[in-house]
């Protein structure tokens, strides 16, 4: 099956100009995880995790193409159009780190201000709201006061709210808790008063972790590493967010790590570098990528630092590592006073676009972002710092789905790396 290589833009390892290529990669070190990549594509996805991970996106995508409605995709797909076309709101019960796979995707490739949005300017797609990660009383409280069938604002409320339960090996108790409560409230809204009188229906869904062919959990993985699996692409299919793309990526990345050997392969040289560092740092250079941030801080030990908040200090700067986003999605915003007439509506977008007047529009956001990132790596290399840069194209579906597969596969090779020391 064909996974739309022609749009695909690869994400594009780079050493800094002091570390070299290959110099700055330790020989033994490559050679011990190029033994390991062996080993691993060798192994059974039943026995080991990161082959389960490396050949799930595609068994997706190509069990799509050969049942359709009568694939995990497919039903992925009918259930979204549900909540779609029947609820406004959708509520996502789960653990932490399932809530942070949803922030991940929703936050890279959904607009900023989501749930301020009119449900034409989503493109009639739910708003979301989170449940179950911990025992929040007045969080818990709040949410079901906007849920309310007797909140006042929303008696007229044309749309209902939808309930998704993404089950998970690792679940807290919290999210039972929430899943009952939210049913008993959402029950009034169909004239049940019993939680148990309510199984899953047009508005209530819940979802099991199915990951692999035989129809159980692969090798018993933490939910924060199953991005790819149901309880990531339902959510991502329900905001609209292209699920097929995010799953090429994922393969694409796949495909790399299994087809490059040694220094050729980026992943492995990834690996090789940041093994060699007391403190592992990685400085994220774009707001869209700050809940990505928190998801990669689940699954492993990096410091995240948010580049475009606070300038890196000299500290920072000796060996930290960078994740770069070299095209914004929206137009270019002009740091100097815009006026009306330089404004027009574009016919095809819900956003104003602006015009050149003749006159000089002054620097744009993006233009100081990028002056910024390349005068911190000047000024790293100039005081002897270290470090790799991950360059992504953009922030769509398919640059998300190549660097969240890195970072999994990146991780699970190092422990099984560690294991085998």
């Amino acid at each position: 099956m064909k996974l739309r290589r022609n749009k695909l833009v690869p994400i594009v390892l780079e050493a800094m100009p002091a570390l070299g290529d290959s110099e700055s990669i330790q020989a033994g070190r490559i050679d011990r995880l190029e033994a390991l990549r062996q080993k691993v594509l060798e192994s059974s996805p039943q026995v080991v995790p990161l082959a389960a991970c490396l050949n799930l996106p595609e068994q997706l995508l190509v069990e799509y193409s050969e049942q359709r409605t009568a694939s995990r995709l497919g039903e992925v797909f009918t259930w979204a159009n549900r909540f779609q076309t029947q609820c406004d709101r959708v509520v996502f019960v789960a653990s932490a780190s399932t809530h942070r796979i949803i922030g991940s995707l929703l936050e890279a490739c959904c607009d900023p201000h989501w749930n301020e949005l009119t449900r034409g300017e989503r493109g009639s797609k739910p708003r979301v709201y989170f449940a179950g990660e911990a025992f929040d009383n007045d969080a818990f409280q709040g949410l079901l006061h906007v849920l309310s069938p007797q909140r006042p604002a929303n008696r007229a409320e044309p749309y209902g709210t939808g309930l998704v339960v993404l089950n998970s090996s690792d679940d807290p108790q919290s999210v039972r808790v929430a899943r009952n409560r939210l049913l008993a409230e959402l029950g009034k809204s169909f004239g049940e008063t019993s939680p148990s009188s309510i199984g899953p229906g047009p508005l209530v869904y819940d979802c099991q972790p199915v990951t692999s062919v035989n129809g159980r959990d692969s090798c018993d993985l933490p939910s924060a590493f199953l991005p790819f699996s149901a309880l990531g692409m339902l959510p991502a299919a329900i905001l609209g967010i292209n699920i097929m793309e995010l799953l090429a990526g994922a393969a694409w990345v796949s495909r790399l790590f299994v087809s490059s050997a040694g220094l050729t392969n980026p992943i492995q040289q990834w690996i090789a570098w940041n093994d060699r560092c007391e403190s592992r740092k990685l400085a994220i250079w774009s707001q869209g990528l700050s809940a990505s941030a928190q998801w990669l801080g689940g699954i492993s030990d990096w410091r995240i630092l948010h580049a475009m908040q606070e300038p890196l200090s000299d500290k920072d700067l000796a060996d930290c590592n960078h994740l770069w986003v070299e095209r914004a999605r929206f137009d270019s915003l002009s740091l100097d006073p815009t006026r009306a007439t330089d404004v027009i509506w574009d016919p095809g977008s819900d956003r104003p676009r602006a015009i050149s007047s003749g006159q000089s529009m002054g620097t744009g956001y993006s233009d100081q972002a990028k002056k910024r990132f390349e005068q911190t790596l000047a000024q790293q290399a100039q005081r002897g710092g270290r470090g790799l840069t991950i360059r992504l194209p953009d922030l769509g579906e398919l640059s998300i789905g190549q660097w969240m597969q890195w970072m999994i596969i990146a991780e699970l090779l190092e422990a099984q790396l560690a294991l085998d020391t």
